[in-house]
């Protein structure tokens, strides 16, 4: 099997990630407008939107990290890259992702110790009491999939390379 095939197939789990992060936004979205109406049109706000808020960024944001990057959406200044020497630029893209790749591995696997402890001390929000270690375990997930994305980039730097024949 080569790099591509390789590549493509692990695409699938920033897609369905992005789908978890589209469905947070709706009811986020949801959430915010039957609370506004609540407020100002019957004077009952939901008690704990804003704790359901915070929890429903941090699914969106770590739903969308993996497909942005996926899509090459992330913010990248390539003015000195593009007039570098191929073989130099090729090193460059390469170390790039591959040290983006060790911090995000740094991140999921923090992300995953502090879930597994959120979990045993049994912390949770301040008026609803949701559990916290979800919405850890989440974090984590997202910089795990990210991670699949830079193993994807790599690959397609790597099978570039190689069919330029200078791999």
């Amino acid at each position: 099997m080569d790099l591509r095939t390789v590549s493509k197939k692990l695409g699938i789990f920033s897609t369905l990630l992005s789908y978890v992060g589209a469905a947070a936004l709706f009811f986020m979205m949801l959430l915010t407008t039957v609370d506004v109406a609540g407020r100002y049109l019957a004077n009952k706000p939901i008690t704990g939107v804003f704790e359901l808020t915070e929890y429903l960024v941090l699914i969106l944001i770590f739903s969308f990290l993996a497909i942005t990057q996926a899509q090459g959406g992330h913010v990248s200044v390539d003015l000195l890259l593009t007039r570098l020497p191929a073989k130099l630029r090729f090193a460059v893209n390469l170390i790039n992702h591959v040290a983006c790749l060790a911090l995000m591995a740094v991140i999921f696997w923090m992300g995953f110790l502090n879930a597994l402890e959120s979990k045993a001390v049994g912390e949770g929000s301040p008026n609803l009491a949701i559990p916290k270690y979800p919405f850890v375990f989440f974090l984590a997930l997202g910089c795990l999939i990210l991670c699949i994305e830079y193993i994807r980039n790599i690959f397609n730097i790597l099978a570039d390379r190689k069919e330029d024949g200078q791999l």
